[in-house]
């Protein structure tokens, strides 16, 4: 709340020295541009420094601007009835949904499927009565997150769900960042990368798990709606 009354008094400042200054005269501005200009720059500088949502939204422009990639690494475990007519059902169901279609069989419970852009595993764990899809290494640009959740990853986990009807689901989900992790937090941006050994932080959002360290950030949640909001969230530097 402190901060807050001070971010809103040094600006309500730089805002009523520039109407001042233009209201005298267009001469007086140019005059007194060094004294505004050093406010602004005083004022800009405090807020980068101590306030997270300033931070943030410059770090979504910035990214939006770059575009820089990450490394997406998932696995889903559906658990339930599964044999190996399960493949026959879901790959009825792919070939419904594209024609970009190509499985590549390892083994009777095993297969590779690539799909679009989208390549993964399928494995039948039979002996647990688990399906699992591993998805591995997929460079995502910051751009394109969004829509890959929204209408290729999302619905082919959406799809399946459907079809396998599952009594328990779990999701994992990493992302992986080239650059600096964007989700350091003010207090660590105001360290050099190089002396930070590690860096971890673990939290709950009700009963689902975010995990914070120095290049990634991790989800883990039962619930595909839930993976499907954190993912948009921080994928966009968006968190709650």
């Amino acid at each position: 709340m402190k901060k807050t009354v001070f971010f809103c008094i040094g600006w309500c400042i730089v805002i009523i020295l520039v109407a001042v200054i233009i209201i005298k005269s267009s001469m007086s501005f140019l005059a007194n541009g060094t004294i505004i200009l050093g406010w602004l720059l005083f004022m800009i500088q405090l807020t980068w420094n101590y306030s997270e949502p300033f931070y943030m939204f410059i770090k979504r422009a910035w990214f939006f601007i770059k575009n820089p990639d990450c490394i997406w690494n998932m696995q889903v475990e559906f658990v339930g009835d599964f044999n190996i007519d399960t493949f026959n059902k879901i790959e009825e169901m792919f070939r419904d949904s594209t024609s970009d279609l190509k499985v590549i069989k390892l083994s009777n419970l095993r297969r590779l499927y690539k799909i679009n852009t989208l390549t993964f595993e399928i494995v039948i764990d039979n002996t647990n009565n688990i399906f699992r899809l591993d998805l591995s290494d997929l460079e995502v640009s910051y751009r394109r997150s969004r829509r890959l959740i929204d209408y290729e990853l999302g619905e082919i986990l959406e799809k399946l769900s459907r079809i396998l009807k599952e009594d328990e689901s779990k999701y994992y989900f990493n992302i992986g960042f080239k650059e600096v992790n964007p989700y350091y937090g003010f207090f660590i941006r105001r360290l050099k990368l190089k002396d930070i050994n590690t860096f971890n932080v673990k939290f709950n959002v009700e009963n689902d798990k975010v995990t914070v360290n120095k290049q990634s950030i991790e989800f883990y949640t039962t619930s595909l709606q839930k993976l499907n909001s954190f993912s948009k969230e921080y994928l966009t530097l968006s968190p709650r």
